[in-house]
């Protein structure tokens, strides 16, 4: 018998042990879908995949020429490739566990939480057997005590904000500040507060000014003790929403733009939606039970939604703000190697506070025949927003002169480079006065009228959200459905179905 996936509800992730019922027989291929999934990418591969794990069918559709949204893998040949989008899974990610069941190969080697670091202008490699003696390589007796009192403090408060799921006095004070005046309030060491930041601005893409306090305890969680490990898949992560794509029955189509997602109730009291989508520059048009909106935050403005998303959700969406991601690939010759081998081993990735972000180097060697690797750089914030208004010639030329500070002499190893920009938006953020966990973030993960939305602004930033998000969506559904008959007859005849005017927009909510 197969093992049901655990559902219920603690905070923002799935973690006990309620078991979902079938719906139906097995997901049938040329089946008329009981769930359309507007998005491939994260959110919607998932949610389509648990679907069809529990017999519902499914219709997927997205916008773009391939799966996985930002997860994406450059290929520059035979054996040489980097990404260009999510860099790795952390431990607790769903998407590891799908991984296992769809038997992709993960990298033999898993990495640590904690990376080297450029402090004050200096790089402080981590290349020391433990993180205790990392640490210690930087970090005084003192400051050192300092970040282990401020470790098990950020622990309790985040288990508590996740566990009770809501927000009691001291998680309100933590949320209504940014995360940077509530580490200002603790008086914490300079070196412990930097290594702070540096550490988590580059899990938000955007100045520690910039989100709340709240958001960034959340976002800490990966490097609080114990610390996650993280994986990577072997030949590039994009292999997993290939391989995932691929085990999702049913329709799915590419380069399908959805215009508008229509929902109503039949006489006999069921609830139906019609979605619309261009393709080939035809108007297309697909019926279902219920629809899981698994697009970025930045592009729900674009689709039609009849009747409209509450007012309460599109406050708790526009009040989201933009982190900032830009990747550069270099492709250097390997004699680049020998600049920042020490000792046998890489310093590699660098988190540094300027132009370069994060510093992963090379992070897969390309085969002894292949002349040329891929040198990739995360870069984030400010300096990743200004890949959009500076000649890339500039903002290349600049990353080359700040690599050669750090390890003098590279920029002469560089044969080409890539750069991939992310516009208007690479992930969400919540600035202060706003958390996953507040009434607006809770609101936006409740079912409308047989719509529901799926997205890492749905619960936290990054792939783990986005994949957490798919699976309680499908898990709603799964239970909705499981008391709702299959419709038989067709529920309107193929007019468009009856609908009252949209409502206006809230007053602060731009048009589309």
């Amino acid at each position: 018998m197969r093992r049901v996936r655990s559902c219920w509800v603690v905070g923002l992730v799935l973690v006990g042990a309620c078991r979902l019922p079938p719906v139906g027989g097995p997901a049938a291929r040329d089946a008329a879908p009981r769930v359309v999934v507007v998005g491939g990418g994260i959110a919607g591969l998932v949610s389509a995949y648990e679907l069809s794990k529990h017999g519902v069918s499914t219709e997927l559709l997205e916008a773009t020429e391939s799966w996985g949204g930002r997860v994406a893998t450059a290929s520059y040949g035979e054996g040489v490739y980097a990404e260009y989008g999510m860099q790795e899974m952390w431990a607790d990610n769903p998407l590891l566990g799908i991984a296992r069941e769809l038997q992709v190969p993960l990298d033999d080697k898993a990495e640590s939480p904690y990376s080297s670091l450029v402090l004050n202008g200096k790089l402080v490699p981590f290349s020391q057997a433990t993180a205790e003696e990392f640490f210690a390589s930087f970090l005084t007796p003192a400051e050192r005590k300092a970040l282990d009192a401020w470790m098990v403090k950020a622990k309790a408060l985040r288990e508590r904000a996740l566990a009770a799921g809501g927000l009691d006095p001291e998680l309100e004070r933590l949320q209504a500040v940014s995360f940077a005046d509530w580490i200002g309030t603790l008086a914490l060491p300079k070196r412990v507060s930097e290594w702070i930041r540096i550490t988590l601005e580059c899990e938000l893409g955007t100045d520690w000014q910039g989100f709340s306090g709240l958001i960034g305890l959340v976002e800490f969680g990966f490097f609080l003790p114990p610390g996650q490990v993280n994986y990577q898949v072997r030949g590039g992560n994009a292999r997993l929403m290939t391989a995932l794509a691929a085990a999702i029955p049913g329709r799915k189509t590419l380069l399908a733009t959805v215009t508008a997602i229509e929902r109503w109730r039949t006489p006999q009291g069921q609830t139906r939606a019609r979605v619309s989508y261009l393709r080939n520059q035809r108007l297309e048009t697909v019926e279902a039970d219920r629809v899981i909106l698994a697009v970025p935050f930045v592009r729900l403005h674009q689709i039609r939604l009849d009747p409209p998303l509450s007012k309460e959700k599109w406050e708790a969406i526009d009040s989201l703000d933009r982190g900032q991601y830009t990747v550069v690939h270099l492709l250097v010759d390997k004699g680049a190697r020998a600049l920042w081998t020490v000792g046998g081993r890489s310093p590699f990735p660098v988190l540094t506070d300027g132009p370069l972000g994060v510093v992963y180097g090379v992070t897969h060697e390309s085969p002894a025949a292949q002349p040329l690797e891929v040198f990739s750089l995360l870069i984030h914030g400010s300096p990743a927003g200004a890949f959009h208004m500076i000649p890339r010639e500039l903002k290349v030329g600049k990353i080359l002169a700040a690599l050669d500070q750090l390890w003098p002499g590279l920029s002469a190893h560089v044969r080409s480079s890539e750069v991939f920009t992310y516009h208007p938006a690479a992930l969400p953020v919540w600035p202060a006065g706003r958390s996953p966990l507040d009434p607006g973030g809770r609101a936006l993960r409740e079912p409308e009228m047989g719509l529901i939305l799926a997205g890492d602004y749905t619960v936290s930033a990054h792939s783990n959200g986005a994949a957490e998000s798919g699976q309680a969506a499908a898990a709603r559904i799964i239970q909705d459905l499981a008391t709702t008959p299959l419709a038989t007859t067709p529920p309107l005849p193929p007019a468009a179905p009856p609908r009252s005017p949209p409502a206006p927009p809230p007053a602060d909510h731009p048009a589309p």
